[in-house]
């Protein structure tokens, strides 16, 4: 494909030791020689392709800067165009006059993402390839970029390919079993069909399997901890983040807001939500407080239920009802001051057993945070291999292939096969989707519009 030439400032706003003009396009060699001088080369077509030469680029006869420009051909490059990269010092103004240079000289200001939407076009990566450029920017955490490296490198497309080999099989058998009935042809069995869908079915579920933990490690787990006044909320946040965020002290209703904090667990975001204890107050503030709290609670992925252990309470029980359909852990706090609760009164009153911990003593913490790791992933990733599905659109294309299969898996013996096929050819197209082999220009459009402007 030929696009007009566009070009961006590639790296962060603000100042740094390099920064880098990308330009792409059929005319971008042509635009970026009308911007540099160079003492070594006559001409940038002198230049050799992907060789670091040091030029001088002018706006107009006015010097701007020195600079080291590189060279791609297509379809060696990033876009799979014509691809010239100018990396001039790193301040601003600078770099904006470089990309003004360059505007005026013929090219155009890259939209959102255009780069990698060429590329993707281009044939150089494909859809699912492209969303993981988002993440590896977007990584918060390592597992997060390792994981979206997978998926760069092309795991998950492999995966997907295998499950659009066996239904593009399937669909060709069926076809051919119906165009060429009166020739000697085996025609496919039910039987096959059938053992057909479930491999595919069953490639697709352990796909799914791995969404709940790759959106853990992709959008963090909302984790709210909750508990009447006083019983160690607060000092609980502290002591997870290894800084004095809330303020504690030993006076009831201290913490009237939520505070938000994001602690990293191996790798997992937590979003951390200390909150008001929960009570009955005249206190209009502190009231508004319990308010945000309730709320927090409806929005959590996990909630840490405190008590304390010298036994538990009215209001304790009222707020453990208002939890309970949550996924929960209950922590039993200040063990230091005396026990007077046992385990088995624990799992009877709130269904679980309770990690025994003292706050002021430093006891048992760590295994708040393995109870907390253990609460939020389905299943245990270290020395994990496989690529986890951690984008939305894929997991909802999974649940409509699935559907799809499984309605085709229940008309098998009750519907011609050509009414059959309807349902496995859409399976393949939500499948096909994935990696954008079969999607629509909105599509395309709306995934690049995420992405910065440069990449």
């Amino acid at each position: 494909m030929e696009f007009d030439t566009i070009a961006a400032i590639s790296t962060p706003i603000g100042t740094g030791g390099i920064g880098i003009i990308r330009i792409s396009g059929q005319n971008s060699i042509e635009v970026a020689g009308k911007i540099i001088k160079s003492k070594r080369f006559n001409s940038i077509y002198d230049i050799p392709v992907r060789y670091a030469a040091l030029v001088e680029v002018y706006d107009n006869d006015e010097f701007i800067d020195q600079a080291i420009l590189i060279k791609f051909k297509a379809p060696h490059s990033y876009t799979g165009e014509d691809v010239v990269e100018i990396q001039s010092h790193g301040g601003m103004v600078v770099l904006r006059r470089i990309l003004e240079a360059v505007i005026r000289n013929g090219a155009r200001h890259a939209m959102p993402g255009e780069f990698t939407k060429r590329a993707f076009l281009n044939g150089r990566l494909d859809l699912s390839q492209a969303e993981a450029i988002i993440d590896i920017i977007n990584s918060k955490t390592e597992l997060l970029q390792k994981n979206a490296a997978k998926q760069l490198k092309g795991v998950l497309s492999k995966k997907i390919d295998e499950i659009a080999e066996i239904l593009l099989n399937l669909i060709s058998s069926i076809e051919a079993s119906i165009d060429f009935s009166e020739h000697e042809v085996d025609e496919i069995s039910p039987q096959e069909i059938e053992k057909s869908i479930d491999t595919a079915l069953e490639k697709i579920y352990r796909l799914l399997k791995t969404y709940e933990t790759g959106k853990a490690i992709k959008s963090g787990i909302y984790t709210v901890i909750v508990g009447r006044p006083n019983v160690g909320k607060s000092s609980l946040l502290n002591r997870l983040l290894k800084e004095e965020r809330s303020i504690v002290t030993d006076i009831p209703g201290t913490t009237r807001d939520v505070i938000e904090e994001v602690l990293d667990i191996e790798g997992i975001p937590i979003i951390l939500v200390d909150t008001a204890g929960v009570r009955q107050t005249e206190d209009v503030v502190e009231r508004i407080g319990v308010e945000r709290t309730l709320k927090s609670v409806e929005r959590a992925d996990l909630v840490i239920f405190m008590v304390e252990s010298d036994g538990i309470t009215k209001e304790d029980i009222e707020i453990f009802n208002s939890i309970k359909n949550k996924k929960y852990i209950v922590l039993v706090n200040k063990t230091d001051k005396g026990i007077n609760i046992s385990q088995d009164e624990i799992k009877k009153l709130f269904n679980k057993e309770g990690i025994f911990i003292s706050i002021a003593k430093d006891e048992n913490l760590e295994l708040v945070e393995k109870a907390i790791k253990e609460a939020v992933l389905e299943q245990n990733i270290e020395g994990f291999d496989e690529v986890l599905i951690t984008n939305l659109r894929h997991k909802e294309l999974l649940l409509k292939a699935k559907e799809f299969l499984a309605s085709a898996k229940q008309n098998l013996y009750s519907v011609p096969l050509d009414i059959l096929s309807i349902d496995l050819k859409n399976a393949l197209d939500s499948i096909y989707q994935i990696t954008g082999k079969n999607v629509t220009e909105d599509m395309v459009d709306r995934i690049f519009s995420m992405f910065c402007i440069g990449k």
